[in-house]
């Protein structure tokens, strides 16, 4: 195709843009919390071989040490603070950890 000096262009193609799309809130959270269960849990499980709905102690992903570490993480991450006792009853998975850091995160706080 010729173009003289006077003619525009031919436009340029649209391109998707390099940036990913944020993931869901939830999705975040549960991906940081895969992540750093993985990371802090005694065997280094990999985090797509955690199962998120498995109760986290009674599993073995995480110790009373590394549930501590844990939380600590959650808070620093997101501003949100879990008490001790929490992970071991209603918010012992990572599923339902991440429900909670979503609710507390938009300011449904308990």
């Amino acid at each position: 195709m010729w173009f003289s000096k006077k003619s525009n262009p031919p436009p340029e193609p649209i391109v998707a843009s390099a940036k990913p799309e944020a993931a869901p809130a939830s999705g975040s959270a549960v991906d940081w919390l895969r992540a750093n269960v993985s990371r802090i849990s005694r065997d280094h499980i990999p985090p797509q071989d955690i199962d998120i709905r498995a109760h986290l102690l009674d599993s073995g992903y995480v110790d009373s040490l590394s549930a501590t570490e844990l939380l600590a993480g959650i808070e620093r991450q997101f501003g949100v603070r879990i008490q001790e006792m929490d992970i071991v009853g209603r918010l012992c998975s990572i599923e339902a950890l991440a429900r909670e850091i979503d609710l507390r995160a938009n300011g449904a706080a308990r």
